[in-house]
């Protein structure tokens, strides 16, 4: 058998494996994309830092996130949901950027100021 058709076998195998992973999670009531998204958002929580300096940031993805979860608890839309999830990740990665950069200004504001 040919090098690219055990390749693609595999390939094909491994996509089956996944969509069934997914499916099952979902057919559950879980999603995966969801859950991930609010581990990412607890995270950055906790972060004392991220919490100081981008509170605002870290809010809006919590908004994102309530969405997310009411549109998966009344309507099991996995494509709104993923959507949802997707965006509740990026702000929290924006709330990290903010928190650094405003660590960072603060830290040059201290270095300016010490004689």
């Amino acid at each position: 058998m040919p090098v690219g058709d055990i390749l693609l076998r595999r390939f094909k195998f491994s996509a089956a494996l996944f969509l069934l992973s997914v499916t099952t999670a979902c057919a559950a009531g879980i999603n995966p994309s969801l859950e991930n998204a609010r581990d990412a958002y607890l995270k950055a929580r906790r972060d004392p830092v991220i919490a100081r300096h981008a509170g605002v940031a870290l809010d809006r993805a919590a908004v994102t996130l309530e969405e997310a979860d009411r549109r998966w608890k009344k309507d099991k839309d996995v494509e709104e949901v993923e959507h949802l999830a997707y965006i509740t990740e990026k702000r929290v990665e924006i709330a990290k950027l903010v928190a650094q950069r405003r660590l960072a200004v603060d830290e040059l504001q201290k270095a300016g100021s010490q004689p």
